[in-house]
């Protein structure tokens, strides 16, 4: 006896019914999940980027002063924290030997002078002793040509006398003397320090990423491990053309603009320069109540009839702590997770917990 099919397509319909009821009660109970969300707000804020370094006060002047040849230290005409003025004579060798060559480079350029000085008040006997006006003129510019060799010999000499001394080359205060009268100083080491500590500069060192965002004049905000709970102003005065490489980057400075007589040689703190920033403030949101989709575009969660939505958004300036939101979010509910470990999906009914 030949078997009907009903029997397979009743089982087939069952199959496909049970299906769809599973396909249906997971959608009803995933729209169903209730999530621990809290409820942010857009607020009118300023929105900054900026660039965060670590660093140290330093004198803007800053000066270690040695001799540029070697000798034995007569005199040194100063103490440690003294202040000096600029061109004010710190301290020198024993030059007595140099003195004597300079005088005698001196008196031969005198002689030299004089001779000259004889040959014009006798012009008219040199002239026929000579054999004329053009004869005696060519003599003259022999004159003047040994005494302008004398001249520079002279002046030479003297450079050389110059390298026995050292002048305060700013305004200043010593910050310390590193050798004492009557030891040898050898040329390029240094014998004093002096600073202006009137007019100091926060220094930092940057990799080429960070010294990439930064320019001349930018504003910045120091704040010193001294004082907490100040912040000092400032600009950024000075740009490296290169990378110092015993400091591991690039040497930015940047001055102070108050307070500086709080300030202290040798301080240390941190600096945030502002590489960018909206004039004013605009709505913004902190940068993690924003989300990204897979393609990087910004989105936040809002709740609509109940239930979590995905709203993209357009977005303005990416600051540190909060990025300004340029779709006008008036009368929208936003939520963010309540925790990290909250998960949110769109259709989940949320429960607001502040």
């Amino acid at each position: 006896m030949k078997k009907t099919g009903l029997p397979k397509i009743v089982k087939e319909a069952i199959l496909i019914l049970i299906a769809l009821l599973g396909i249906f009660f997971y959608f009803r109970r995933k729209t169903s999940i209730t999530a621990l969300v809290r409820k942010v707000e857009v607020q009118n804020r300023e929105v900054s980027r900026t660039v965060s370094a670590s660093g140290t006060v330093k004198p803007k002047e800053y000066a270690e002063l040695s001799f540029l040849t070697n000798g034995k230290i007569v005199k040194i005409n100063v103490e440690e924290n003294e202040s000096v003025k600029k061109g004010q004579l710190l301290a020198y060798l024993d030059a007595s030997s140099q003195k004597e060559i300079v005088q005698s480079y001196k008196d031969a350029r005198d002689a030299r002078i004089r001779q000259r000085e004889l040959f014009e008040e006798e012009k008219h006997s040199n002239e026929k002793l000579l054999g004329g006006e053009t004869s005696y003129e060519i003599k003259l510019r022999e004159y003047n040509e040994a005494i302008s060799q004398a001249e520079a010999s002279y002046q030479a000499q003297l450079a050389i006398l110059s390298n026995y001394y050292i002048y305060a080359p700013f305004d200043g205060t010593v910050l310390s003397v590193q050798k004492k009268e009557g030891e040898t100083a050898v040329a390029g080491s240094p014998v004093l320090v002096v600073a202006d500590l009137n007019e100091v500069e926060f220094e930092i060192v940057l990799d080429q990423e960070d010294f990439g965002l930064v320019k001349e004049e930018m504003d910045a905000e120091i704040k010193l491990d001294a004082y907490e709970d100040q912040i000092f102003k400032g600009k950024v005065s000075s740009l490296p053309l290169y990378s110092d490489p015993t400091k591991g980057g690039f040497v930015v400075k940047s001055l102070f603009n108050n307070d500086k007589e709080l300030i202290k040689v040798g301080m240390t703190g941190e600096i945030n320069i502002i590489t960018e920033k909206t004039e004013g403030a605009v709505p913004s949101l902190i940068f993690n109540e924003i989300s990204y989709d897979e393609d990087s575009n910004p989105y936040v969660w809002v709740v609509e009839s109940g239930k979590i939505k995905k709203l993209p958004i357009e977005i303005g300036l990416e600051g540190d702590l909060y990025t300004e939101v340029k779709t006008d979010l008036t009368g929208k509910t936003i939520v963010v997770p309540a925790t990290e470990s909250v998960e949110i999906q769109e259709g989940f009914i949320p429960k607001i917990i502040n």
